[in-house]
């Protein structure tokens, strides 16, 4: 994964006002010296199993990037967490990464919960989550720091039981 650091960082600059808006600890993934080193990191939490990332693809264009973090194997769940870069938005990119993650987690990771936590504004995600047959499980009042402003927090759970094969 660090040979992607260039596309990440292009990725990056050219979303920057777009991811901006959620995603503000990835702007700073502006820069190839950056991204190689979140990426080199990333590898090191993999290796832990700290936390599992994969770059979304579309042909040969690194479009964003999926991961399943807070990865519990005792109690057998993971929040799963994505962006996409604008330009790639729309054309069914993330539900397939999500679906895809999802098959992974519910098979070979043998994990029984993900939970999906998105920002209140962020009527993208939340509607990605309930296409997907994630259960809107609550809000979670002023619960992120986002750009300065406390938000709320929509949290979604899928269970393995109610994983819809596509």
């Amino acid at each position: 994964m660090p040979e992607h650091a260039q596309a990440l960082a292009t990725l990056v600059a050219e979303n920057r006002e777009h991811l901006q808006a959620y995603l503000p600890v990835v702007v700073q993934l502006d820069s190839f010296g950056e991204a190689q080193g979140y990426l080199l990191a990333a590898c090191a939490r993999a290796a832990s199993g700290e936390v599992l990332e994969w770059h979304v693809f579309s042909g040969t264009a690194l479009c964003g990037s999926i991961r399943l973090k807070d990865i519990d194997t005792e109690d057998r769940k993971a929040k799963i967490g994505y962006y996409l870069g604008r330009q790639f938005q729309g054309r069914g990119i993330a539900s397939a990464a999500v679906r895809a993650v999802l098959a992974h987690a519910f098979g070979a990771l043998q994990l029984h919960r993900i939970e999906l936590q998105c920002a209140a504004g962020n009527g993208a995600s939340m509607a990605l989550a309930e296409r997907l047959g994630f259960a809107h499980e609550g809000v979670l009042r002023q619960a992120e720091l986002l750009n300065g402003v406390f938000v709320d927090l929509h949290v979604f759970g899928l269970l393995q039981a109610d994983c819809r094969p596509d």
